[in-house]
């Protein structure tokens, strides 16, 4: 039987274009950091490589198949890069999922750990961007968005009678952009079993422990 009739043919085809559309990104990305800040770029950048993910993928199953082979040859062809490991590619592609038409639109931007935060914690759209928001106005570090959504501050808010709940700074709370000792990077994930709701906190430790 040929690889076109089994199928294969077409999803070799269909990942060839994957991953050419993806090292194109990449380059394109490194050329524009001089115009805009590296974080910026970063976010951009993942929401991007999310997208084709997405729309390459007929189904699950293929991307099961398909993400650890682009995880391989991505490292392959850019090896001083961080970021794209198994873990942090199907995070891209939650993330693109999650925010199908752009990424959050939030003044200025926040790490990408934050937005495995809000990922792994959260399922409703709205709710995530209120503290996509609130991370970028307050400047919180990881730890206090965390603190902040097992408070449930969202609900707080809507039954103040103001519609502002009152949030006292802490010491963590105004980190200019990371919290102390996060890397700079902070959604750089290595690769690990899970890459369910909690992957994100598990990968994220791990990456900090190898500094």
């Amino acid at each position: 039987m040929s690889d076109d009739r089994n199928g294969e043919g077409a999803d070799q085809s269909e990942y060839e274009t994957l991953l050419d559309a993806v090292k194109r990104e990449i380059v394109g990305s490194r050329g524009r950091v001089a115009l805009l800040t590296t974080d910026t770029e970063l976010i951009r950048q993942y929401w991007r490589i999310g997208r084709h993910i997405l729309d390459r993928q007929p189904d699950d199953d293929w991307g099961r198949k398909m993400v650890p082979r682009l995880s391989a040859d991505l490292r392959g062809a850019f090896p001083e890069a961080m970021g794209y490991s198994r873990t942090n590619l199907l995070y891209m592609r939650a993330f693109a999922a999650a925010w199908p038409d752009s990424i959050p639109q939030t003044g200025r931007p926040i790490p990408w750990g934050h937005h495995i935060v809000l990922l792994d914690m959260l399922d409703n759209r709205a709710t995530r961007e209120f503290y996509a928001r609130k991370t970028a106005d307050e400047g919180w570090a990881r730890g206090v968005l965390i603190t902040m959504i097992k408070g449930r501050l969202h609900l707080r808010i809507r039954h103040s009678p103001t519609g502002a709940a009152r949030t006292p700074p802490s010491p963590d709370c105004r980190a200019p952009q990371r919290a102390a000792g996060e890397p700079r990077f902070a959604g750089l994930v290595d690769d690990g079993p899970r890459h369910g709701r909690n992957a994100g906190a598990a990968a994220l430790s791990e990456n900090s422990r190898r500094g």
